[in-house]
Order: C-alpha cells, then sequence, then structure tokens
C-alpha cells in the first residue's frame, strides 16, 4: 500500500468519527480551505472516506454529493480508509 500525502493522512485521522467540512478545516487550520477540500474530492474519488450527510436536509447522502458545496456535508471513513490507518499505524511502532 502506498502512502498518501501528509494532509490526506491528516484528514483520515480526523475522521474515525463523522466530521463536517468546516469542522475539518477548522482542524487543519494551517492549510488554506481550497486545498483542503481538493484532498477532500481527492480522498473520495479514491474510495478512503465518504460524504456521510447532508448536512441542510439532515439527510444521509450516500455517495451523491456536490463537490462545489462541500460545507453541506458531513464525511467519514470507508473501510478502505480505516486499513490504510491500521496498517500505516503499525509501520510506526
Amino acid at each position: 500500500m502506498e502512502r498518501l500525502e501528509p494532509l490526506s493522512e491528516k484528514i483520515l485521522a480526523l475522521l474515525i468519527f463523522e466530521e463536517s467540512f468546516e469542522n475539518i478545516a477548522s482542524e487543519l487550520s494551517s492549510e488554506k480551505k481550497p486545498h483542503v477540500a481538493d484532498e477532500l474530492k481527492m480522498l473520495i474519488v479514491q474510495d478512503f472516506i465518504r460524504p456521510c450527510r447532508d448536512i441542510e436536509n439532515d439527510v444521509r447522502s450516500g455517495f451523491i454529493y456536490d463537490s462545489d458545496k462541500l460545507e453541506s456535508y458531513s464525511f467519514t471513513l470507508t473501510g478502505k480508509g480505516l486499513a490504510y490507518i491500521e496498517h500505516f499505524s503499525k509501520k510506526k511502532k
């Protein structure tokens, strides 16, 4: 398994539990929001994370989301994302 960029790894670590885009961006305040948004979209495409809930309508979003309105969604890890965290956390020990 190939390592992701450091920002991607930080995002994965934040998504053990469901988090909104605003919370993710706030936690990563040293990064610009557009950069965080691009990383989130890339992680979704690679199936490491998924949109979890449409916050505005309070409904589960599944795999359908508006990539131009990330602030309207919460996100969580997929099985692949969790496996990535487990794989590389063991290598640090």
